[in-house]
């Protein structure tokens, strides 16, 4: 509390000492304030981003007290903001060869030698001002990896994070930001050790869970995950995020119906949220309720009329219902609101072929390749379509192309051996569906499924003893 009143009545004597500065510039006296208030007026302006201010300010101030290194380093301060880099290291050098004992001086000059693209000499300005710092090294460290974090430079701002956590291993936030920037390098193991010790501390941590929630969904640990989003939600009932990752992370694991419910919650915290509704209809039509799924993505387009998804999902639910002519309608609609989705394309591709409007089913498959080059479905899509035509060659060609990148899909290959042969290259077939079956044994079957292999026994003896 006596620190609240500390902070109150300085705030308070900030914004008095920057009226009486402007009520003065304003009228033209003369204006004589201390170094100290001189910091404080000057603070103000470059906080607020009003550079023209601060650049008077500076300029009264330093022609009063011209040998201040107070209000050098603000000075500094000025021509960082400004993206003046070389004035403020040309300033820092004048000050350090008087005082070079300074920590905020070196982590000023850290900064500055950084934003020149001079990253060595930055780390060893922000080493230096951490070896000055005394007693409260933590928090210059813990600047420096904040500065570092926000220049998205992780692997550096854990440089410091570590560094603190050596000494002193409590400090909350640095247990977060070390989580955090574990989670970002994808080393999950330790993302959770340091969420943990967190939460050894403070288990209130609404945020804390949330996080280690993502962590464990990211590594497969679906019911840890859904643990965290509970405790989460049980600490704060309004975060709403936790509620969406909680219903995602339950239909990734096709309990749709307990999924529903979590969005129904999530619904009641967020009725304009267009996308809520979107999802509760998607978890109805993946259950064949196809009655309330049309009824949820009606109301996602209620909410937002150029809401995408709802209209692409009321086309699914249409396709469903073999309406291919109103799907068509309606997958367009989304695309002509977004056309940058992997699905639309896809879902529009299905509706065409179903019409059986297969140059344009083409199209929409190779849109979708496109979008996502690295998703396999598109190109499955196509092939099969392609095999529908009876493009073989098309179909190896396309299949040649893929191999470097999906040499292990196994779905791939069997539309490759279903090409070879129905264009009577029997042997080539055999020997590619030998290797689908390695990757998934159930290709053969699949492949049968695709091909309808008509008097031709000694070709399926030889497919039955792969």
């Amino acid at each position: 509390m006596k620190e609240d009143n500390e902070n109150y009545l300085e705030e308070d004597n900030t914004a008095e000492v920057v009226k009486r500065f402007e009520t003065n510039f304003n009228l033209g006296k003369s204006i004589f304030f201390d170094v100290f208030e001189f910091e404080k007026i000057i603070d103000y302006y470059l906080n607020e981003e009003n550079l023209p201010t601060a650049d008077k300010a500076l300029e009264m101030a330093l022609k009063i007290y011209p040998n201040s290194l107070e209000l050098l380093l603000k000075k500094a301060d000025y021509f960082q903001l400004k993206e003046n880099y070389k004035e403020a290291i040309e300033i820092l050098e004048y000050i350090e060869k008087i005082d070079s004992s300074n920590p905020d001086l070196y982590m000023q000059m850290g900064e500055s030698l950084y934003y020149l693209k001079q990253t060595n000499q930055s780390i060893s300005a922000f080493d230096k001002s951490a070896s000055l710092s005394g007693d409260e090294s933590v928090d210059i460290l813990y600047r420096i990896s904040n500065f570092f974090l926000d220049e998205d430079e992780i692997n550096l701002a854990l440089r410091y994070l570590i560094a603190s956590y050596k000494i002193d291993s409590t400090n909350l936030s640095v247990l977060f930001d070390m989580g955090y920037c574990y989670e970002r390098n994808s080393e999950f193991d330790k993302s959770i050790k340091f969420y943990n010790e967190y939460l050894d501390i403070n288990p209130f941590s609404a945020s804390v869970w949330y996080n280690l929630g993502i962590i464990y969904a990211k590594t497969g640990e679906f019911e840890k995950s859904l643990e965290c989003y509970d405790f989460c939600t049980a600490i704060d009932p309004k975060y709403s995020s936790a509620y969406n990752n909680k219903g995602n992370t339950l239909a990734t694991l096709e309990r749709y119906e307990d999924a529903v419910k979590v969005f129904l919650e999530l619904s009641e915290l967020e009725p304009e949220n267009p996308r809520v509704f979107a999802l509760i209809g998607e978890c109805y039509e993946r259950t064949g309720n196809l009655e309330k799924a049309l009824d949820n993505y009606n109301k996602s387009i209620v909410i937002d009329p150029d809401f995408a998804e709802g209209y692409y999902g009321i086309g699914m639910v249409m396709i469903q219902r073999q309406k291919y002519d109103i799907s068509l309608n309606f997958i367009n609609r989304a695309i002509t609101l977004d056309s940058n989705q992997f699905d639309f394309w896809m879902g529009l591709g299905r509706t065409q072929f179903e019409l059986n409007n297969i140059e344009e089913a083409v199209k929409a498959y190779r849109e979708a390749t496109v979008l996502n080059p690295d998703e396999p479905d598109g190109y499955l899509a196509l092939a099969e379509v392609l095999l529908f035509q009876e493009k073989f060659c098309e179909v190896e060609t396309l299949v040649d192309e893929l191999n470097p990148k999906f040499n292990a899909n196994a779905s791939i290959k069997v539309i490759n051996a279903a090409a070879l042969y129905l264009s009577h290259k029997q042997k080539e077939a055999l020997e590619i569906l030998r290797i689908a079956k390695q990757i998934d044994p159930s290709s053969i079957s699949d492949f049968i499924n695709l091909v309808s292999i008509n008097n031709d026994d000694d070709f399926i003896k030889e497919v039955n003893l792969l």
